[in-house]
């Protein structure tokens, strides 16, 4: 073949060329014929398991290495930055770890990478509920815990109810402790009244299962879980 010459592993290359451009360690290197560049490239697929960071990376690089290459890198958990134009991988996170909501503190991460914390499980047991048909009438109920409830209008309180304009912010507290359960009126203009008597001021009655407390113009049946 006219031109070429072949080398000890069978390929045929310029014989203007000083050496095998397709041989390991070839000079592609060219003395003077045109398009002898296009001949010498080569690719290089280099598989870089760690190096110098925590990632690992598959990188094409063209002719040389030079920087303008083109690049594929595929990246670890490490939360490091990348060799590509200062790309950052992901955040790193455990992906064996499952989040199940109200069982643990950290529920899970948002799409900013803040996580989302779940509310607290109450930490007082339910010995009771009321229960109205005024404020809905297919009937609302509401929890008592055991120590102090209080109802009212001002979102501080553990039972709040704003559709009644009549029920004071403070309006009422239920008090459970060794097994009984008590109620006061907390010096309302309206008033509290259990099974149609009115409770005086500030004073302490027993509420027993399946009285009916009014607050204001909203009237409860009250249940004991005991």
């Amino acid at each position: 073949m006219n031109g070429f010459k072949k080398c000890s592993n069978g390929h045929f290359y310029k014989e203007d060329l000083n050496a095998c451009p397709y041989c390991p360690g070839g000079n592609a290197g060219s003395t003077g014929a045109s398009g002898a560049d296009d001949l010498g490239k080569t690719m290089v697929t280099s598989v870089n398991p760690g190096g110098g960071s925590n990632e690992a990376k598959t990188e094409v690089f063209g002719a040389g290495g030079s920087s303008d290459s083109e690049k594929t890198q595929v990246y670890g958990n490490a939360g490091s930055t990348g060799n590509a134009g200062g790309v950052s991988s992901a955040p790193k996170r455990d992906l064996n770890r499952t989040f199940i909501a109200g069982m643990d503190e950290e529920e899970g991460i948002s799409g900013d990478g803040s996580s989302i914390k779940s509310e607290p499980r109450a930490t007082r047991r339910i010995v009771g509920w009321i229960i109205s048909y005024d404020l809905d009438p297919m009937g609302v109920d509401y929890r008592i815990y055991e120590g102090t409830n209080t109802i009212g209008r001002d979102p501080k309180n553990t039972i709040i109810i704003t559709k009644d304009t009549t029920i004071s912010s403070e309006h009422v507290t239920i008090l459970y402790r060794k097994g009984k359960f008590k109620i006061k009126d907390r010096m309302t203009a309206n008033g509290t009244y259990v099974n149609g008597e009115e409770l005086e001021v500030e004073e302490a009655y027993d509420l027993n299962d399946g009285d009916t407390v009014k607050v204001g113009n909203t009237v409860f049946r009250f249940k004991s879980a005991e």
